[in-house]
């Protein structure tokens, strides 16, 4: 598998910036396109979520104006922060592969259901950037994350909330030997056979040995990449904390992560679940389920 198209959703929200500077930093690490798509609401599906029976003109008009004049200023937003990225970063425009050997980018738009739309625009990626979760992300980021990671079947880059993601030379893999994290390394697959270094990290317990962890490199080995391994003890508590530390001290811009499974990922979505690994620090991660 190569990564040849990144979609990275937009909604003209502040943090659309550090969506597009991460989506750039990978799409020049494998000489992707980028897909960049702005998500928005229909007005008529947000007026009928708020408009109660009886309700008279009145009192409809001024919430239908409103929902419209939200749509507009996002838009505008979206719009600029697009053109300003484009135009720093020096990405040619191409709605189409005519430009070999340099990275390029499209703008888009999708007005609807948002969560339908990305997942749509999703499976015909190779990648979807989305933010990690902080004060300056969309309200609908838990509605765009769940669609990405769920409903898509591809790999999700989580964008650093405020560091810019750094030139991919060394990446880390947090292994457990699940079927997500296998699923998430086949995804990055290019990345770890482009990287200069790679080191694999991993929790030993009672269902993951150091005789486990040795037959996964082994396996990476076959695909020409050469590993250092750093193993812990763990009960399971501070996990996450712990896999940042040693991906920080592996020196790695890219830390490789299996998601969750539906379920625990539905209640960390919506709260039920704080994760340390997703909701602190600035470790760029790339999720697959």
């Amino acid at each position: 598998m190569s990564i040849k198209v990144i979609l990275a959703p937009i909604t003209g929200a502040k943090a659309d910036q550090q969506i597009l500077n991460t989506a750039l930093t990978m799409a020049t690490f494998t000489n992707a396109h980028i897909k960049v798509v702005f998500l928005c609401r229909d007005p008529g599906d947000v007026i009928a979520s708020q408009v109660g029976y009886g309700m008279s003109a009145s009192i409809i008009e001024p919430l239908i104006q409103a929902a419209e004049d939200q749509l507009k200023e996002a838009r505008q937003a979206a719009r600029l922060t697009y053109d300003k990225w484009q135009k720093a970063g020096a990405v040619a425009d191409a709605g189409a592969p005519r430009l070999a050997g340099r990275v390029t980018a499209e703008y888009a738009e999708e007005i609807g259901n948002m969560g339908v739309n990305l997942a749509n625009q999703g499976r015909l990626a190779d990648m979807i950037c989305v933010l990690r979760p902080n004060q300056k992300a969309s309200p609908d980021w838990p509605v765009l994350v769940e669609a990405a990671l769920i409903d898509t079947g591809k790999p999700v880059l989580l964008a650093p909330a405020k560091r810019q993601m750094q030139a991919i030379k060394s990446v880390a893999i947090a292994w457990n030997g699940s079927q997500e994290a296998a699923r998430a390394v086949t995804f990055a697959m290019p990345v770890l056979e482009a990287a200069e270094r790679v080191t694999v990290i991993a929790g030993i317990n009672d269902d993951l040995s150091p005789a486990d962890v040795r037959v996964f490199t082994d396996s990476l080995a076959w695909h020409g990449i050469k590993t250092t391994t750093k193993t812990f003890k763990t009960d399971g508590s501070n996990l996450g904390k712990r896999l940042q530390d040693a991906s920080r001290k592996a020196d790695a811009q890219l830390l490789v992560l299996g998601a969750y499974s539906h379920n625990r990922f539905r209640q960390f979505i919506f709260g039920g679940v704080t994760d340390d690994i997703l909701k602190a620090g600035e470790m760029p991660i790339l999720m697959a389920h």
